[in-house]
């Protein structure tokens, strides 16, 4: 079975789980396939018949333009589920990719019907999940919307390290932020060069240190003040069921 305690220690972040129920979900986990960096997970319009679990490395959700102008939405991490939608969809109105090489294992449609008829408490687990989703999508508009400046990328930052402890994948204010800057400003909506001069203005606050895919939180109170960060809306706090 394929090792999925990433996925596992952001769901009983929100609910109890046994070990025994994350070995039932471990075992209708199929494939395991590995990607590269751009490698589709699943393209805008494609029918599929499976949900992605990401075992290793990062993605992004997006849509594009006719034009090929790409706008990210939701950057996708170890232990993320990132297409349940399409389990009740079939075809999704957007796009995931990798951003870095990934491990992911697919869940095939008809067996996450029998997990759930067999264990109904996983509809609930799995469609909060999906719920989140949209939460972060509301947050993010929030974000492109009324925020300037270095504010979008302090809370695009407090997101990404946030949710990247949870998983076990921050050592001490230190985290991976495997973002380019156009890849940035296409979260954001900025030019590579505005994000360029606002990654400078950050590091020049003291706030963060590091550059490329490694980014160092020297003060992570003034970096959530400055983002207007709160956490609520990710959901990690604990639930009861």
């Amino acid at each position: 079975m394929p090792d999925i305690s990433k996925f596992l220690a952001t769901i009983r972040q929100r609910f109890s789980l046994s070990e025994h129920e994350g070995d039932l979900i471990a075992s209708h986990l199929q494939e395991v396939v590995e990607l590269k960096a751009g490698d589709y997970l699943v393209r805008e319009g494609q029918k599929v018949g499976y949900s992605s679990l990401i075992l290793e490395g990062f993605a992004a959700r997006f849509k594009e333009t006719a034009a090929g102008e790409r706008q990210i939405m939701e950057v996708q991490i170890p232990g993320d589920f990132v297409d349940l939608h399409s389990y009740p969809l079939e075809v999704l109105d957007h796009s995931i990719a990798a951003l870095t090489p990934c491990k992911i294992a697919r869940l095939p449609h008809r067996a996450l019907t029998q997990l759930i008829e067999d264990h109904p408490r996983f509809a609930r687990i799995l469609w909060f999940a999906t719920m989140v989703d949209a939460s972060m999508h509301r947050e993010w508009l929030l974000n492109i919307g009324t925020r300037n400046g270095m504010a979008r990328i302090a809370h695009l930052m407090c997101e990404v390290y946030s949710r990247s402890e949870v998983v076990g994948l921050t050592d001490e204010g230190t985290f991976r932020f495997p973002l380019s800057q156009t890849q940035i400003g296409e979260c954001l909506g900025y030019t590579q060069m505005h994000v360029n001069r606002m990654l400078k203005k950050l590091r020049q606050s003291g706030l963060v240190a590091g550059s490329g895919q490694v980014i160092e939180i020297l003060d992570w109170d003034g970096l959530k003040e400055l983002g207007e960060f709160d956490p609520a809306y990710l959901y990690l706090a604990g639930r009861e069921g």
